[in-house]
């Protein structure tokens, strides 16, 4: 049950994520400071960078596909939204017909995405080593200080948003670019 609670945050998420992704020479050097680290932990073999790399490239295609669904859904997401604030100020509630037209605007299912996921994270279970996984889940992704919690009665908490937070670190640096050039050049 974990596990799938972390794959359906996860999914959630990565859409949403990559649409917030920045752009420009510092994320690219993000990106790859990440996917080095990843690649590193990891150490490949070019049997299992050839099994890797198209399950990379699907699970790449299909977020990309969603993020290009959500971008063509704003305007309609927009207009639903501002309907929904010209109802509440008019009524104080929303109206059953601007909850479906924000449904109806927010399109496909994160269902989809969340079980493509699980697929992947099955089959990349296969192809990887017990010591790749634990070196993927122990990696430190990036460049400064790890995170610690303060102790305080919320310390429980912050390390559960931390957990989580990596994994979404983890799942963005493999679906990179970058990432995946290097899974590329290992099979090759």
């Amino acid at each position: 049950m974990h596990r799938s609670l972390m794959v359906a945050m996860a999914c959630a998420l990565v859409p949403a994520g990559a649409l917030a992704t920045p752009t420009g020479p510092v994320h690219d050097l993000r990106q790859q400071v990440a996917a080095l680290q990843l690649d590193h932990a990891l150490g490949l073999t070019r049997q299992q960078a050839q099994a890797l790399l198209p399950l990379l490239q699907g699970l790449q295609g299909k977020v990309a596909a969603m993020k290009a669904q959500r971008s063509a859904a704003e305007p309609a997401l927009v207009a639903a939204l501002t309907q929904a604030v010209a109802d509440l100020k008019a009524s104080g509630t929303v109206s059953d017909s601007t909850v479906q037209a924000v449904e109806a605007a927010r399109g496909g299912s994160p269902g989809t995405l969340r079980q493509d996921m699980s697929s992947f994270w099955q089959q990349a279970n296969q192809i990887l080593t017990a010591d790749q996984i634990r070196a993927m889940k122990t990696v430190k992704l990036g460049v400064g200080r790890p995170f610690v919690a303060d102790g305080g009665a919320d310390s429980h908490h912050g390390k559960g948003r931390h957990h989580f937070g990596k994994r979404f670190r983890i799942m963005h640096a493999l679906l990179s670019d970058a990432f995946v050039s290097l899974v590329q050049a290992r099979a090759g």
